[in-house]
Formats: structure tokens, sequence, C-alpha cells
């Protein structure tokens, strides 16, 4: 139709093509007038009357929408060729955000965008209309991975009763068709909901909810087929928002959200719980990344809002968690303790055999410890009755993930427990595991003592890779398909977990005994060397570096746009996390502190290892 260069009305220069359909050509344009890139869709020539309508009806529908999550139409073409002039979005369709890892970066991430989703869906339906075929394709990512909506081909208006029909099938695509499509029935707003139901169950799950070997047997499925809950496929969803998905895929469109714009509402709900929780997880989240929803947005003004004194402090590898609201501390001097965030106040204290040697972790009204002998100790959560414990696993490390947890061992395994802990399954490695599990993309990766990295499969317990990294006093992080890899002698590896490869090396000086952090496709790490590093997550590229004044044990952390970090001669410091500016800078004690700070709400908290806890807000 067009080549490469082409002018089309003295204005759109071709410079190439981004897809093609039995309707329409797709091609990427540069505006001669504007000075930008955009889409140019071109409706195929002579085509039947009714394919023809159907374009000009998309062309229709999208030039009357003004909405954020909606592609944007800017020009219309009825000369030679009938196109349309829409913005150019360049990410991947909306399925390039999941699966759901539960962390706060993905959660962020992903309900965010459904949010959008559904309130671009409300609009479309309050002008009485109806998309009828929502997939992935038709919401396409930015950079920014801001959805938008497209590709309104098969727009309806709900009072019509005219149907659409391709060999006696409703149009739509079959693994996205709500029952009454796959029926031939009337449809309406809550057929959208329905496919993008399905959408989102595929994001976070990474499969279809019914799938078979022809077009015929999917839409069967969808119509008699009960449907797997998506927390069941993927432990990391968290059980608000499977039930909710559950309830858009719903067979009876009665039984469905009553409207899109409700459908939002909920999501915004299971957010803020979601997010809330997040703070629960060792480092941010099952990835480990470092990154918190919130915490202070302006550090300049933080002043201390209170200061305590406990037994000692939490040393390394131990740290700082947060249980409900509660603040929980892991001591060299065998006991965690609880305090009360308004005031420091201590609130429980929990004697074990040994050093408590990681965050006290609560996840399913439990609170685990892990001391360093390797015992690990689960008491109920708040009343602090002592529920199990297991002297015999040599545990390094623990993770959640859903109802189940992961444990790492000195014995060579990773073990993962059912929720009434009981064994469901255990890998052996080999060698003992120096690391605790990180969960990403259906995998626990974990290092051991022989410098090997181990990945795993959550739910069956097979080994998926093994690759040699060297020795690893620190958890991997990952993020985006990436594990930073820190390795102790000073280098960090990024590793492509789909290309299985390493895509780049870092230098640092010093020992690294924290793990990075990740955020906004920037790694953040410190070392033994006094010197903060911010790198691209893609290339290993230096972003920006700060020194400091005294070595850096503990791993740092990003919260609302700031990465904190704490030192040996008991200072915290704030940078801004994208350009490297110094924000603050306060010392709590003369001891050094080893564990990373805790954002939490508007707060931040910092222990020391002399046991000075001290809250900034």
């Amino acid at each position: 139709m067009f080549s490469l260069g082409d002018l089309i009305d003295d204005r759109y220069e071709v410079v190439g093509q981004l897809g093609q359909g039995g309707m329409a050509h797709v091609f990427r344009a540069r505006d001669r007038h504007l000075e930008r890139e955009v889409a140019l869709k071109v409706l195929r020539p002579h085509l039947a009357e009714s394919d023809s309508h159907r374009f000009r009806r998309e062309i229709q529908a999208l030039a009357r929408f003004d909405h954020p999550g909606i592609v944007s139409i800017f020009d219309l073409g009825l000369g030679s060729y009938v196109y349309f002039v829409m913005e150019l979005i360049e990410g991947g369709p909306f399925t390039d955000l999941g699966p759901l890892e539960y962390d706060a970066q993905s959660l962020e991430s992903l309900l965010g965008a459904a949010i959008t989703v559904a309130d671009a869906l409300a609009y479309v339906h309050r002008l009485g209309m109806v998309h009828r075929d929502i997939t992935p394709r038709n919401i396409l990512l930015t950079h920014e991975n801001h959805p938008k909506v497209m590709d309104f081909g098969l727009v309806q208006l709900t009072e019509a009763s005219q149907h659409l029909t391709r060999t006696g099938m409703t149009l739509g695509t079959p693994h996205y068709m709500s029952p009454e499509q796959a029926r031939g029935e009337g449809t309406g707003a809550q057929t959208d909901l329905y496919s993008f139901g399905v959408v989102l169950y595929r994001t976070v799950t990474g499969q279809f909810p019914f799938d078979a070997e022809n077009d015929q047997a999917v839409l069967y499925k969808h119509v008699y087929d009960t449907l797997i809950p998506a927390d069941e496929l993927n432990p990391s969803v968290p059980r608000e928002l499977s039930e909710l998905i559950s309830s858009l895929l719903e067979k009876d469109p009665a039984h469905r959200p009553s409207s899109a714009a409700a459908f939002a509402d909920s999501l915004r709900s299971v957010q803020a719980e979601a997010i809330r929780r997040s703070t629960h997880l060792p480092h941010g989240g099952t990835s480990r990344s470092g990154y918190y929803a919130i915490g202070p947005s302006r550090p300049q003004l933080l002043e201390r809002l209170w200061q305590v004194s406990v037994n000692e402090g939490p040393q390394w590898p131990a740290g700082v968690g947060a249980a409900q609201g509660y603040i929980l501390l892991g001591l060299r001097s065998d006991e965690a303790v609880a305090l009360r965030a308004a005031d420091g106040a201590v609130v429980g204290s929990f004697t074990v055999p040994d050093e408590v040697s990681s965050a006290p972790l609560y996840s399913n009204g439990r609170l685990y410890i892990l001391s360093r002998d390797g015992g690990v100790f689960a008491v109920s959560w708040p009343k602090g009755d002592p529920l199990w414990s297991n002297r015999d696993l040599d545990a390094v490390g623990l993770q959640p993930h859903g109802d189940r947890l992961l444990v790492t061992s000195g014995q060579g395994a990773l073990v993962c427990f059912a929720k009434d802990l009981e064994p469901l399954w255990r890998y052996e490695a080999g060698s003992p595991a120096t690391t605790p599990p990180v969960v990403h993309r259906g995998a626990a990766a974990f290092a051991t003592a022989d410098g090997w990295l181990h990945l795993v499969d959550t739910v069956t317990g097979g080994g998926k890779l093994k690759i040699e990294v060297g020795a690893l006093l620190t958890a991997p992080v990952a993020s985006a398909g990436v594990l930073l890899l820190p390795v102790r002698t000073g280098e960090l590896h990024g590793f492509d977990i789909v290309k299985r490869e390493v895509l780049w090396t870092y230098d640092v000086d010093g020992e690294i005994y924290g793990a990075p952090a990740v955020w906004d496709g920037r790694g953040y790490l410190s070392s033994w060397g006094r010197t903060l590093h911010c790198v691209s997550l893609r290339s290993g590229d230096d972003l920006w570096e700060a020194t400091l004044d005294a070595p850096i044990t503990a791993s740092p952390v990003v919260a609302a746009g700031v990465v904190y970090v704490v030192t040996e001669n008991g200072e915290v410091l704030a940078y801004d996390a994208r350009c490297g500016e110094k924000l603050w800078r306060e010392r709590i004690s003369h001891a050094p502190i080893q564990a990373s700070p805790l954002p939490l709400g508007s707060r931040l908290i910092v222990a020391s290892l002399d046991g000075t806890v001290t809250a900034f807000g």
C-alpha cells in the first residue's frame, strides 16, 4: 500500500509499518507539520461495504473520546485513501505488566494500570457505547506503562439490537469473549468487564482462564467450565484481587460488578490494602527490590519523633520489619521485639535460643523468627502464642509466597511449607544455601556456598536453571525479568532470566554485604567501599554516584523518589533517587547501623547496633 518515504496528503511521511489486518494497515509516520511521530491507520482499498462501514465507525468512536486511558485521534483523511492519525503507542500489550509479583512496584504498576483501563471503560459506557473486543493487544502501554485502550472497530451502541456476525459467530477474539458473546446473545457493558477480566487473569497468572485447541472449544469452556481462581495459579496474587477478577468472570452478567466505575473503585481498595501490606515483607516484597510504595515525601523536613533504646540492636544480616503498623526488630540479644509505631513503646518480646539473624517476618497472621543457629519459630500475631518451631532446618532465610513459606537451608535445600506448615516439596541444591530465596516470575532464586545460583519452580519444586556466579552473602534482587546478583568480592551482575545470559557486570570497590535496591529502571548499590552507586538496570551504565564518610553494610531502600542509606558510623542519609542530590543527613548513634532503614507510611525507622531506635517524620 505505502512504502518507506511515501508522503501522504503532503504531511505524513511513512517511516515504517506497525502491523496489518484484514481491514487496514497501520504505519508509523512522521507528521511534518508538528514534527512528531504518529500512527497512521489506513483502510484497505476495495473492501466490502460492511468492513468499510466498520472502519468509519471506529473513526467516529475515537473522535468522540477524550480520556487519558484511550488513544487520541489527531486527524482524518477522506481523500484517495481513508485513514486516521492517532498517537503512537510504542510499549507492549497490557499483559507485559505480568505475571504479578507480590512487591510494591509490581502491585503499583499493574493495579494502577488496571484502574486506568476500568476508568476508560466506564467513560465509554457512560457515552452509551460498548467496545466488545477488549484484548491485551487493544490495551497498549506507553513507555511509562500507562495503558491506552484502542481499536474500537467493534464498538456498538448499547441500545442497538443488530449483531455483527462472522461465519455464524459474534465478532471478537475467542479467548477474551464473554459467555453471552459465545452464545451469540446481546452484549452490553458487562461484556467488556468479562473480557477485561480475562485480560487481568492472563496478566497476573500468565495463563488464559479457559484454553483449548480450537476456537469453538474455547468458547464452550467460557460458557460451561469452572474457573480456577488466579491465586491458585500464582500465589503472589492477593486473595482480594483474585476474588475481584473472578467476579468479572462470572457466567451470568448480572453477577459481575455493576459497572466499570464500581470495579475501578474496588480496585482502588485492593491497591491500598496490597500496598499497605507490602511493608510486611522484607525489602518491600518477594522480589526484595528494596522499594516501598509509601515513604516520607520531603526528607529535608524530617525531624525526630521519638527515640528509644532496646537490648542491643539488629546485627547484619538481621533487620527491621513491620506488622500491621507495629515495628519489628530482630536483636543480637537473642530476642525479637515489637514496638508501637506511635511512640516506640515495647509491646511484645519473643526469646529465641540464639541471636536473631533476619528481620522478623509477618505473614498470614503469624510472626516468623529466624535464629542464627538455624531454628525457625512461629508465633501468633498479635497474641504471641507459640504455634510452631523447627530446630532441624538449619534455616538461612525465609520468604512467604501466598499461603506458603519458602525456607533456604544450610543443609543445601529449598523447602516449601504449606499454610499448615507441612512440607510440600524439597529441592536439593547439593551445597549449603547462603541467601534467602527471592521469588520472581514463578521461580525462587537463591545462592549456595559453592558459588552457584539456583532457580526453582515455586509450584513443583523442580529445578529451572543453575548458573555459576560466585559467592553471594546477600539475596539477589529481581525486577522486570532481570536478576541483580551482588557478588561478595565487589561485582554486580545483571542477569536476564528469559535469555539466560548475563547482560552486564558492574565493579565496585569493597565487599558487598547489602542487597541492591531497584526502582524505575535503576539499581542502587552500596558497599564497604564508601560509595553509593546508581546504575541502569538494563545496561549497567553509571547514572550517578555519591561518596560517603563510612563503609556501608545494610541494603539501601527507595521510597517516594528518595534513596535512603545507613552507614557504619551511625548516620542515615537521603538522596534524590533520580539525580543523586544529597537531601538530608542525620546521625542517630556512634554505633554502626547494619539494618536497612524502614519507610513506614510518612515515617522512617532506623535502628543502630547499640539498640538505639529512632523514628523520623
